[in-house]
């Protein structure tokens, strides 16, 4: 049986993270091979400062502020984020088979010939979040020879490569046999800087059957009833989305469960699990997030698609998903009216034409095994 090391983002403190690394692992072993995620010890803990002057003295002058009274709400969401990633390490512990810690700049001189293959993806493993080039390099498996290097649906996360690592993304991405990403902005980034073709494949969250999904939904500690807009905004809810969403609520009897809200109990006490149970039963769904989006679809729940101004770039891989499912209409811009309005303006608010859904799921599936037959030289 083949062995596969995953290399992904790993830190515990996201959901979408910790359920496409749960799709990655259920997807190869559906397959019949032997997956181990790689768990980064760069990721679970703070970054260190090489060498960098200006790094170091805000570090110091952070500490400084926090220890005489200031910045307190910076200590405490600190606090808080590190409850939620002990209660969100359960659900790994539970579910994932991993490593111990490793060191991506200091990886065993054998790591490569310790597995037969080596897959990177899904989320924004490409985007270089500690703006690292080391890092990078890990993540485009550099460590690996080309036939060992697999991808599945990673993404880039930004709009255009940063010239400051563009060689390292060149070299990168022309050492993989074969390319696989996440959106159609990623093929049009490879294929401009490699020359190199890359196929669209879907999120791994969506290339297992949902029933897989339907396994592990876990019933919230704080669950009432079904009565409830469920809310996840990376990005805050806030303004007018924040006005409209508790208006209508109101308006209907539901509540709001904000998941992200540092001051209510959910921002500590929701596993990956749990968040799955959420967005289950929630009887709306609002949310600037991709993979809060993709369950909505697999759940068939209706859901507004809000934007996420604190990160640029984010947008195509969620054009890339509606465009595939045949999905339109469920930008928060397009139906605020049914926010205000009853009636047939409501309706659309809570009805989605997810009819084209299971023949594209079909569909997309076949493309993956078909792409992973090429990786594995099982058409040779």
């Amino acid at each position: 049986m083949p062995k596969i090391a995953i290399i992904t983002l790993y830190d515990n403190a996201n959901f979408g993270n910790k359920l496409q690394n749960y799709a990655v692992q259920t997807y190869f072993q559906s397959i019949g091979v032997c997956v181990t995620t790689v768990v980064d010890a760069m990721q679970t803990k703070p970054a260190r400062i090489y060498l960098n002057p200006i790094k170091i003295l805000k570090r110091i002058a952070h500490f400084i502020l926090q220890h005489v009274g200031f910045e307190k709400d910076k200590v405490k969401r600190k606090e808080l984020l590190d409850k939620r990633c002990q209660y969100m390490k359960l659900f790994s512990d539970e579910y994932l088979t991993t490593t111990p810690p490793i060191n991506y700049r200091h990886l065993p001189r054998d790591f490569a010939k310790q597995y037969d293959y080596f897959v990177t993806g899904s989320d924004q493993v490409w985007h270089g979040w500690k703006n690292d080039r080391h890092e990078l390099e890990y993540f485009l498996l550099t460590f690996a020879t080309p036939s060992q290097r697999l991808t599945i649906a990673p993404s880039f996360g930004f709009d255009e490569f940063p010239k400051k690592y563009l060689k390292t993304y060149k070299k990168g991405l022309e050492g993989f046999e074969y390319l696989s990403v996440r959106e159609e902005h990623g093929t049009e980034l490879i294929k401009e800087l490699t020359g190199k073709d890359a196929t669209v494949l879907l999120d791994p969250t969506m290339l297992i059957d949902t029933s897989e999904w339907l396994k592990i939904l876990k019933k919230p500690s704080q669950y009432i009833d079904d009565n409830y807009i469920f809310v996840y905004a990376l990005g805050g809810f806030k303004g007018e989305v924040k006005e409209k969403t508790c208006k209508l609520a109101d308006e209907l009897g539901l509540q709001v469960i904000d998941i992200m809200d540092i001051d209510s109990d959910f921002y500590i006490h929701t596993r990956p699990d749990e968040f799955l149970y959420w967005i289950h039963n929630a009887r709306l769904v609002v949310t600037d997030s991709f993979h809060a989006s993709v369950f909505s679809i697999l759940f068939n729940r209706p859901f507004v698609v809000t934007e996420r101004s604190d990160i640029k770039g984010m947008g195509s891989r969620l054009d890339t998903l509606f465009n595939k499912f045949g999905i339109t209409g469920r930008h928060f811009d397009e139906l605020k009216d049914g926010f205000d309005n009853a009636g047939a303006v409501r309706d659309e608010l809570f009805v989605v034409d997810y009819s084209s859904v299971p023949d594209v799921l079909e569909a997309e599936r076949k493309k993956a095994a078909e792409f992973y037959k090429k990786c594995f030289h099982e058409n040779d």
